[in-house]
């Protein structure tokens, strides 16, 4: 029988437990220790050469890799441009190639002259579906060699062979600022070097490894060297294991939703041959779970275990798994062309064990099987997170809903009503319901922090956590979670106490420090905020976020030197993703009198964000003090432009236009800025001046 179970909830809840999963064991078949480590590829292929030359060809051998145009399907001009794409805030993007490279344009056709080009470092994707693209920089400032990783706004789309902007673009443009996530990239990749940050990486293998589904090889590689048998139990065989496990395996990845792992494990630590559940919990909203029609583009399993066919196969000798249809090391366009109908028939021909195919016109069983099974029982359409791409549905039905084009994703976070969650990890010894809770929080947080931020959610996630910690549960990213709740909840006092207690439960946790950091800032403690950031950055030094806060909260203190020191950091090591990093790097420096080092950080911010009032205004302040009319007013006017309530434009605007006898235009910027705050002196004082 299958797995599901609901949960019973009363009607305002908005979380439940949902498991999909196959009958579940109690332990792996496979023995297991955790002094075997991880050997790569090339031990692998010394004696399975045939295996892993075809695994390369499949989209998971190729999942990740370096631009090659010689071999690249994305389509250019004869000058080698494509087109350009625009995002609906004004900023616009373009493919080049030049020589070997690829590179994106990014320009604004409100601000002419304004462009900025980065180069393509990674190709996410195998170019069956979709090519995405990561912008590798910085890490050569303080801490192990490296390197920041973020995805770039364009996307190739294969099957439509169109350029467009990357998924989820269209809502919100993170231009070339969008961190790539362990989770993320460890579903594209083998085992990549992670230090704790949201996106630093020490190493960046290509491609998904042998190991991500076999486990660490070292020591059936030690045994095989020593003579040992081709069957052996050091590594992990998944068509050897029970079904349920032999799902973990693909689930791993095939599983589409929000992870919550379980304490001490990462995207990296799942080893095949155990419970999927005993590693992470994987939610998504019930509605997508349910939806006849709709469907991610990772739900394969999820949306497999929903047929008919799966759960008729449950107790028989041939249970269904992914792997009853595709061989993983077998690229589908190298699969006999009546791979998958063959497939079908194994189970619902002539002596099938499940109900035979009865398709219409048909006159015996033989016959029925010759059509194609796919096309009538698959339904095959765009997915719901990604656009541009056509997908198999793969909930298996008798009359599933008619195909259809891969038009547009169907948004389903733009809504006011909030969603319930489901657990898809299900099996094993069930969780208690405390640690129920404390899954359920985080997932509720990062569903309203990352795809649907409703209010609603913030007292739920709040009760759950509360709820969580009385029963005994011990997560300093749980108290974390709430702390972040509550200061979402305007509760800045409250949160501040629990991200307290949350660093002296957890003081190695860099996120607690970070996080009461935020909590002091919020309340005007920029001291105490200093000293919080300046634990999470000693915790980890490449966590680059806690680093701009520390340098902000020195700022505020007044202690600039420090600040300087701080920023000064943070920009070398990740110099692409902070302009307000280098906005506040320029202005601690001119507080100082340092104009030179000034003007080049405030030039550097503007350059990454041309949008951000605050930096025109302090370039201007820098220009203006160097001497630089002409400049300073320029940047002045642009810092308006973007900003009418702009303060320090305001003012410095009208000094500049006083100084050049434009009395009329002077005293009207003075009296804009004091009805914006009437307690401003210095406009007080210079309208005085320039009365008739």
């Amino acid at each position: 029988m299958s797995g599901r179970l609901v949960l019973s909830l009363a009607a305002a809840a908005l979380v439940a437990a949902y498991a999909l999963s196959a009958c579940r064991t109690s332990a792996p078949e496979v023995a297991d220790d955790a002094s075997w480590t991880y050997v790569g590829d090339g031990a692998c292929q010394q004696c399975h050469a045939d295996l892993a030359a075809s695994y390369a060809q499949t989209g998971m051998g190729r999942s990740l890799s370096r631009f090659d145009l010689a071999t690249a399907p994305e389509q250019f001009g004869p000058n080698g441009e494509g087109p350009t794409v625009c995002a609906p805030d004004g900023y616009c993007y373009q493919p080049l190639v030049r020589g070997d490279t690829l590179l994106m344009r990014e320009t604004r056709p409100d601000m002419p002259g304004y462009e900025r080009i980065e180069a393509v470092d990674y190709v996410v994707g195998s170019g069956n579906a979709t090519r995405s693209y990561l912008l590798a920089a910085g890490g050569a400032a303080e801490g192990p060699h490296g390197e920041y990783l973020t995805e770039m706004p364009l996307t190739w789309y294969v099957e439509r062979a169109l350029w467009d902007l990357s998924p989820g673009y269209e809502d919100g443009n993170a231009r070339f600022d969008r961190p790539i996530t362990l989770e993320c990239l460890t579903c594209h990749d083998a085992r990549p070097g992670h230090e704790t940050s949201q996106n630093f990486y020490t190493d960046v293998p290509l491609g998904i490894s042998c190991e991500r589904c076999h486990g660490p090889g070292s020591a059936h590689v030690a045994a095989f060297e020593a003579g040992g048998e081709p069957s052996d139990p050091r590594i992990v065989n998944p068509s050897r294991l029970p079904t349920d496990l032999q799902l973990d395996v693909c689930q791993q990845c095939h599983l589409t939703g929000t992870s919550v792992f379980a304490p001490g494990e990462d995207p990296t630590t799942y080893r095949p041959g155990r419970p999927l559940a005993a590693h992470r919990a994987v939610f998504a909203t019930e509605a997508s779970v349910e939806d006849p029609v709709r469907f991610g583009i990772a739900s394969h399993a999820e949306r497999m275990m929903r047929s008919a066919c799966f759960e008729g196969s449950l107790g028989t000798s041939r249970e269904m798994t992914c792997t009853t249809c595709h061989d993983p090391h077998v690229a589908n366009d190298a699969l006999p062309a009546d791979h998958f109908n063959q497939t079908c028939a194994s189970c619902h021909g002539p002596s099938a064990h499940l109900d035979a195919c009865s398709r219409a016109g048909a006159e015996t069983v033989a016959e029925a099987v010759t059509g194609d099974c796919v096309s009538c029982h698959m339904r095959t359409s765009g997915t719901s997170d990604i656009p541009h791409v056509s997908f198999t549905d793969h909930w298996i039905r008798r009359d599933p809903p008619a195909s259809s084009e891969a038009l547009s994703t169907v948004d389903d976070v733009r809504g006011d009503t909030p969603f319930r969650l489901v657990n898809l990890a299900g099996g094993g010894d069930p969780p208690s319901p405390a640690v129920a809770d404390a899954h359920l929080a985080i997932a509720t947080f990062s569903l309203y922090e990352t795809q649907h931020p409703l209010p609603a959610y913030l007292p739920r996630v709040a009760s759950l956590a509360r709820r969580a910690l009385a029963a005994g549960v011990e997560r300093t990213d749980l108290r974390v979670t709430l702390g972040r709740a509550l200061l979402a909840m305007d509760s800045s006092a409250t949160a501040r106490d629990v991200l307290a207690d949350a660093t002296a439960r957890g003081p190695s946790d860099p996120y607690a420090h970070l996080w009461l950091g935020v909590a002091e800032s919020e309340r005007g403690r920029h001291a105490e905020a200093a000293d919080a950031f300046r634990k999470a950055v000693r915790l980890a030094p490449m966590l680059t976020e806690a680093r701009v806060r520390l340098g902000t909260a020195l700022t505020e203190a007044g202690r600039l030197a420090e600040a300087e020191e701080a920023l000064a950091t943070a920009v070398a090591q990740d110099p692409l993703r902070h302009p307000d990093a280098w906005n506040a790097l320029g202005l601690a420096r001119l507080r100082q009198n340092r104009l030179d080092g000034a003007l080049g950080a405030l030039r550097r911010a503007v350059a990454l964000d041309p949008r951000v009032a605050t930096a025109r205004a302090n370039l201007g302040a820098a220009l203006l003090a160097s001497g630089d009319l002409d400049a300073a007013r320029a940047q002045f006017e642009a810092a308006l432009r973007l900003d009418s309530a702009e303060r320090s434009a305001l003012g410095n605007l009208g000094l500049i236009l006083a100084r050049q006898g434009r009395t009329d235009e002077a005293r009207a910027h003075f009296q804009q800025l004091l009805r914006i705050d009437p307690t401003d002196a210095r406009a007080r004082a210079a309208l005085a001046e320039l009365s008739p």
